[in-house]
């Protein structure tokens, strides 16, 4: 009876953080459409999370680490820190675009910004390896939120700087072909 009681917080605490997970997702993506002022780049942004919930979940495995309470506040957390790599690279498109073409703002949107992406990254993950090693009395509580950290932040890293200018690329032709209808239609 006991066991069946707590297993059924267990699950209820669970379903509590899942949906603390989409209200983040949600609340980030609300936000990023409101400052980019265009749900297109925000989605390309938000491309960054399935990029980290990738690594996330293959450093757990490595590990041998299963997915507890502390490890979904992790990804909780990692909602919020893995957009900044995309949100820095969007934006410093968005700005070059208006000096050059989107090729070339695409490939010196990634020379000027893989620097900044790459230390605020290490300095996230450099703070993360003694959690990941579980040093201390309550370091085996905590590794699962380090480790879905780490591997989120080195996959959406290596992805964002990799995938997301094609991505940009593709979402943007995909808007301008609409935008071309629009321009049309203003003329007749």
């Amino acid at each position: 009876m006991a066991q069946d009681m707590m297993t059924e917080i267990m699950n209820e605490e669970f379903g509590v953080l899942y949906r603390s997970i989409l209200i983040a997702i949600f609340l980030v993506f609300l936000v990023m459409a409101m400052q980019f002022e265009s749900p297109r780049f925000s989605f390309m942004v938000m491309m960054c999370i399935p990029f980290s919930l990738v690594g996330s979940i293959f450093l757990l495995f490595i590990v041998g680490a299963t997915i507890s309470m502390v490890s979904l506040m992790g990804f909780l957390m990692l909602v919020g820190i893995v957009v900044n790599n995309g949100i820095l690279y969007v934006d410093t498109v968005n700005q070059l675009r208006m000096e050059m073409p989107l090729d070339e703002a695409l490939v010196e949107a990634g020379a000027i910004r893989v620097r900044p992406i790459c230390m605020t990254t290490l300095t996230t993950i450099i703070a993360m390896i003694p959690n990941c090693l579980a040093f201390g009395k309550a370091g085996k509580m905590m590794q699962g939120l380090a480790l879905v950290n780490v591997g989120g932040l080195v996959a959406a890293t290596i992805l964002t700087l990799v995938l997301l200018p094609s991505f940009y690329r593709v979402v943007y032709n995909m808007g301008k072909g609409k935008e071309d209808e629009y321009d049309k239609l203003d003329c007749d």
